[in-house]
């Protein structure tokens, strides 16, 4: 597995803050590093809240497992919102067993430190897929394009409707809402999957973390209108992001994405949807029909659930000339990620044979990397709203004045 949670880094970094070597070139030796049983090996992506490591878990002599450990940062680690936030990502994570979704073997705390440690995914990000095709003009043109796009997405809808579906011990439903799926949360493998990872912001029933009333949480391009209205959310804003994923994968275009954060927001409330067929001739029509239901403003008009969509995607791929499946996909990613696979491979058995030795070294706490976009906050992706420090007076009336624009066009919207 890729960078399990690297959410699109062109290449990885040393555990230490090393500059990174080109693609080309054999990543370098980490600093060994140690939380708990996990010597950490190389860093893999780094943000607002914590730092994503390729990691090797310890055991008895002759085992041994690499996994990507995600640690909260160390300034981080005594502020109780953060470590709540941290460990019901874990929680929910861990209950969720589907070949869609990463999995999450371990989480909890040692040496001071709070750390996940996941499944560590041979892939890439979406948002590298997609920029991928994007740059190269013999993608761009392929008649498959539009099959193949279907059949990532077919996949994140089985991954987010075993979220969707977990249930506690006695049978009730935990009520698990991704809310944050993107093209930064999907991931590809060379294998040909289709992985949800990063269950950072979920919503469940059972939460110890509980979102403030009137707290926007997501990803504003690709926030359902209720979502970004903080009214109450259920799995059907996880089938709004994923038409708005399938939208811009079929067109290759952002389609709610603006210049600043408050006209992104505006254009999820009102803004125009055309059919994906509008900008790209071969999609089918059937492709604009699952899309444009997903992307209907009112939940109760779209596809109730991230399964209705997959049924409807798998059976427009049954219909096709060409057969396009797991198999299918992994052939295109070797298209285009030539060296993509090998170089992760090559990235694993250097953590699998670094020297043990060394283990024994004290844990040494990672220099804090908060200042970097990474994890939390993709620079692709449009930005989230954590919870932020009180605002400047001199800010304050500007904020007010945002917001009476966004409640004249909440409202406006249901009017509608």
């Amino acid at each position: 597995m890729e960078d399990s949670s690297a959410k699109d880094m062109e290449s990885v970094r040393p555990s230490r803050g090393q500059r990174p070597p080109p693609d080309s070139e054999a990543p370098a030796r980490a600093v060994p590093e140690k939380i708990g049983r996990y010597q950490l090996c190389f860093e893999l992506a780094s943000g607002g809240m914590a730092s994503v490591y390729l990691a090797r878990a310890g055991g008895v002599p002759g085992f041994e497992k690499l996994v990507a450990l995600k640690r909260i940062h160390p300034h981080l680690a005594d502020e109780k919102d953060y470590i709540e936030m941290f460990l019901d990502e874990a929680r929910i994570a861990s209950r969720i067993t589907h070949p869609n979704v990463c999995s999450v073997f371990d989480f909890g705390e040692a040496d001071g430190e709070y750390f996940i440690a996941m499944e560590y995914l041979v892939g890439e990000p979406l948002s590298r897929v997609h920029r991928r095709v994007v740059a190269n003009a013999d993608q761009r043109s392929s008649a498959l394009l539009p099959a193949r796009m279907a059949a990532v997405i077919a996949q994140a809808c089985e991954g987010l409707h075993a979220a969707h579906e977990l249930q506690d011990a006695e049978g009730e439903s935990l009520h698990v809402v991704h809310r944050d799926v993107s093209t930064e949360n999907l991931f590809v493998t060379y294998s040909g999957a289709t992985q949800v990872v990063d269950f950072g912001i979920a919503h469940a029933r059972q939460r110890v973390h509980h979102t403030e009333a009137g707290q926007v949480k997501g990803t504003f391009p690709y926030m359902a209108p209720e979502q970004m209205t903080a009214a109450v959310v259920d799995r059907r804003v996880d089938v709004w992001a994923l038409g708005a994923v399938l939208w811009e994968l079929l067109t290759l275009q952002r389609l709610f994405l603006r210049d600043t954060d408050v006209n992104t927001m505006y254009a999820v409330l009102s803004g125009e949807i055309r059919p994906p067929s509008d900008h790209r001739s071969d999609v089918p029509a059937e492709l604009d029909e699952i899309v444009l239901k997903a992307l209907q403003r009112s939940p109760d008009e779209r596809w109730q659930s991230a399964r209705q969509m997959g049924k409807a995607l798998r059976r427009f791929l049954a219909n096709q000339e060409e057969l396009v499946g797991p198999a299918e996909i992994a052939d295109w990613m070797a298209e285009l990620f030539p060296n993509g696979e090998s170089r992760k491979r090559q990235l694993m058995e250097i953590a699998r044979t670094t020297n043990a030795s060394v283990e024994s070294d004290p844990p040494r706490r990672a220099q804090d990397k908060s200042g970097r976009r990474g994890v939390q906050i993709p620079p692709t992706s449009g930005r989230r709203m954590p919870a932020a420090p009180p605002l400047p007076a001199s800010l304050l009336v500007m904020v007010i004045g945002v917001a009476t624009v966004l409640t004249v066009v909440a409202l406006d919207w249901l009017r509608q």
